[in-house]
């Protein structure tokens, strides 16, 4: 493990010192810490460099899908559920392993599975919940140790590549997947990633932050909630990840001279948030979790913000590639004109007159698990197919395109969470976005209302924690952090207890 870390150390020290102001951790101890607790230190971190490091990086995130090196190439990166590691890094794809064994820890067939207790009477919030948690704060540092360790290995693969043993990219990415998996399976924390090297201090304080932004990405397991701020700390989660050089192949990249491309954070990004889904949406789901923060009927999701500006950038490079695609047909159809009118024989090839497949589009069929999306091949009609945002009211479109693009994914989420609600009524802000005439428009109003209701609503983002690598560069308002609420929505066997606050606003719907 020594390569590994030492690698990520240089990368970090880089992202350290690229952060920025004055450095606000005076004190001895070196955990992540609250930082937000008042209006005033709101407003330091609206300012601050890490408020713009997170909001340029979720923009990065739809600018690298809507790149002109995407859509000029023949064969533009999208997501592809049959090959779901293809744009990731040997440290994403361990990571991507750790998420997909994580969304079976709910699963009652299996050994150790966690299902919801159905005897517990609440309107939100299964206690079996807190067990889920407690098993992620167990199992948080083999994931990190693990990721570290893959990315370690193969820093140097371009050096490997030319040698006849070399193992090719998709067998290292497929073996990185199998160690993630293990990782997060395995409640022996030492056990996945055996290594002889002592981790420093400095190197298991970069592990302690990265645990801490993980933990904090899956909901809270005394409130029992989950909402957009536990969906930025994932966010927050990848853009250390970033920083310390964990997006790419090489030591390259991170916060140093040479910065991951947009077009690398996008695309791994499109698949992290594919399977970070899977997990939230089942703890949501079966868990019965807590709105946090939600706007009710008034906001966009009950839970998530920037899969659908990712969903929409998605949705947007669809669209600049069928724009190309036309503009290419018009010179070939012209070309074929040309010659014709000059006594050339015309190219009779079907294929230089049919329009290219659908890059966007995966190449297999095969789908055997009917709990799966379906995922369409490239032959479909959606080749032709002009989808402005009004789609969503297509429900076989979204029915059968759910596994292949973000939003619809998230659309058909909600109108299965909440069936039988007319959309208007459960969603009226998606509704009204359905109404925009075009994905541009959809993607910069999104990005405008994450930066507005979530990274400047304190509180949303008052339960930050900031390292070393997501910094603080004030001092806070408070020394140590208010202790979290210790009742919740359940009172006890067959009662349910509401805590104090503000009153709970009923959904048009309810009965």
């Amino acid at each position: 493990m020594a390569d590994s870390l030492s690698s990520i150390m240089k990368s970090a020290n880089d992202a350290t010192t690229s952060s920025g102001g004055k450095e606000a951790h005076d004190d001895e101890s070196t955990s992540p810490k609250r930082y937000i607790y008042t209006q005033v230190d709101m407003e330091h971190f609206k300012h601050s460099s890490a408020h713009k490091e997170l909001l340029g990086f979720v923009s990065t995130m739809g600018k690298g899908l809507t790149s002109s090196n995407n859509t000029n190439s023949s064969s533009p990166h999208s997501y592809n559920a049959h090959a779901p590691l293809n744009d990731l890094s040997p440290a994403l794809a361990s990571l991507h392993g750790s998420l997909s064994c994580m969304s079976t820890w709910i699963d009652p067939n299996t050994t150790d599975g966690l299902p919801p207790d159905k005897e517990v009477k609440a309107r939100f919030g299964n206690p079996v919940f807190r067990t889920w948690h407690q098993r992620l704060t167990e199992r948080s540092g083999a994931i990190i140790k693990c990721l570290m360790e893959c990315h370690g290995k193969y820093v140097n693969y371009n050096n490997m590549e030319s040698s006849e043993n070399a193992p090719t990219k998709d067998e290292i990415l497929k073996e990185c997947s199998q160690l993630g998996y293990q990782a997060a399976s395995s409640s022996d924390d030492s056990s996945s990633t055996p290594s002889d090297h002592e981790i420093s201090p400095k190197e298991n304080e970069i592990i302690t932050e990265l645990r801490c932004y993980l933990h904090d990405a899956f909901g809270h397991p005394i409130r029992l909630d989950y909402g957009t701020g536990h969906e930025c700390s994932f966010i927050v989660f990848l853009l250390s990840l970033c920083k310390i050089g964990c997006f790419n192949w090489t030591g390259a990249g991170g916060g140093g001279a040479n910065p991951t491309s947009p077009e690398v954070i996008g695309h791994a990004s499109l698949a992290l948030l594919h399977a970070y889904l899977n997990v939230t949406r089942g703890l949501q789901r079966d868990y019965m979790l807590e709105p946090a923060g939600s706007h009710g009927v008034w906001g966009l999701d009950d839970y998530h913000c920037v899969p659908f500006y990712l969903g929409a950038c998605q949705m947007r490079a669809r669209e600049q590639w069928q724009q190309q695609q036309r503009q290419q047909t018009q010179k070939k159809k012209k070309k074929l004109e040309a010659k014709e009118s000059s006594g050339i024989c015309a190219d009779t090839d079907d294929d230089a007159r049919r329009l290219p497949d659908n890059p966007y589009l995966p190449e297999s069929t095969t789908v055997t698990d009917p709990s799966h999306p379906p995922i369409l091949d490239a032959t479909h009609t959606d080749n032709n197919d002009h989808w402005d945002p009004s789609i969503i009211h297509n429900r076989p479109i979204l029915e059968s395109y759910r596994g292949t693009y973000l939003y619809l994914s998230c659309i058909h989420f909600i109108q299965q969470i909440k069936p039988g609600v007319p959309f208007f009524e459960s969603s009226p802000m998606l509704n009204d976005i359905s109404h925009l005439g075009n994905w541009s428009k959809v993607m910069a109003g999104l990005l405008r209302l994450f930066e507005g209701e979530v990274l400047n609503k304190l509180p949303v983002v008052q339960h930050f924690v900031f390292g070393s690598i997501f910094k603080a560069n004030w001092t806070p308002s408070r020394k140590g952090p208010l202790e979290a609420p210790k009742r919740t929505f359940i009172g006890g066997p067959g009662g349910v207890e509401v805590t104090g606050g503000m009153p709970v606003t009923r959904a048009p719907w309810a009965k």
